[in-house]
């Protein structure tokens, strides 16, 4: 057969890579993304734990006041929640009918929003104080 279910597809479809829903896909990119962020950022705050696990205060705030391992917790944590937040959405939408639905969403966001939030502003205050 000549006809192959990816034929069917528009040239456009196939640029933008958009499925037959033609939603859904932008979040797949976006999980895969950060799933591939989150492997050296990962490896790095692991690294930055173990460096710091026999510090003190006084020296965790010395090494979070330099810029880099500042930013690159800060970009663990805003893809980590960003991740989780997208993992929780699409559970949420294969699991979750009815009117029920559009209440777990908003409380997800909110829940991501207020945990990114809490983590940034710990680094934040640690990093500046």
């Amino acid at each position: 057969m000549a006809d192959t279910p990816s034929g069917l597809r528009t040239p456009l479809s196939r640029v933008r890579f958009l499925g037959s829903a033609r939603s859904g896909t932008t979040e797949a990119w976006l999980i895969h993304l950060t799933s591939l962020a989150l492997i050296p950022l990962t490896v790095v705050f692991v690294w930055l734990v173990l460096d710091l696990l026999h510090t003190d205060y006084n020296g965790v705030r010395a090494t979070l006041a330099r810029p880099f391992p500042a930013i690159l917790l800060l970009a663990f944590i805003l893809a980590g929640v960003l991740h989780m937040e997208l993992g929780m959405r699409s559970i949420v939408a294969d699991y979750i009918h009815g009117p029920a639905r559009a209440w777990v969403l908003v409380a997800n966001t909110c829940f991501s929003a207020l945990l990114a939030l809490a983590c940034a502003y710990a680094t934040l205050r640690i990093a500046f104080t």
